[in-house]
């Protein structure tokens, strides 16, 4: 794969064009990617209303019945419950590692098994979550990780 930048002082917006020999499963994943990160999810900071790219989000933590949105730069609040999140994101990367988190694959750094049969994610900012072992087969199952392995 090659990638190409061209810049144009006219441009006022970004165009990507994708060239290739057939339309395959490749082609298809970066069209995903793409549209990834245009996506926003709407939130709150401060009882402002604001939009924020979902490849800014860390992870969703639902805490005495308010949604709060940990991004790269602050912490939102969503007037969204926490399952309907888990559904609208489900397609975008976003997985449910316990009953009230949902963690951004894309943000994921690591993952180590703790002794009391959980298992702790670090992200790429050194945060941890803990994913707790009634989500571990879902994790497993993103990622094609056969049994016991992790």
């Amino acid at each position: 794969m090659k990638i190409k930048v061209e810049e144009d002082a006219i441009n006022d917006d970004i165009e990507v064009i994708i060239r290739c020999q057939s339309y395959d499963e490749r082609v298809q994943k970066i069209i995903n990617q793409l549209g990834y990160v245009q996506k926003k999810l709407n939130c709150k900071k401060d009882k402002e209303h604001c939009s924020i790219f979902l490849s800014d989000i860390f992870y969703i933590e639902s805490i005495d019945e308010k949604t709060f949105i940990y991004a790269i730069d602050n912490v939102y609040e969503s007037q969204e419950k926490l399952y309907m999140l888990e559904n609208q994101l489900s397609d975008d990367g976003f997985i449910r590692i316990s009953k009230s988190c949902l963690m951004n694959l894309d943000t994921l750094k690591s993952v180590k098994a703790m002794l009391n049969g959980k298992y702790e994610a670090t992200l790429i900012n050194d945060e941890k979550l803990i994913i707790n072992r009634s989500y571990m087969r879902s994790f497993k199952k993103v990622f094609g990780i056969e049994r016991g392995i992790l």
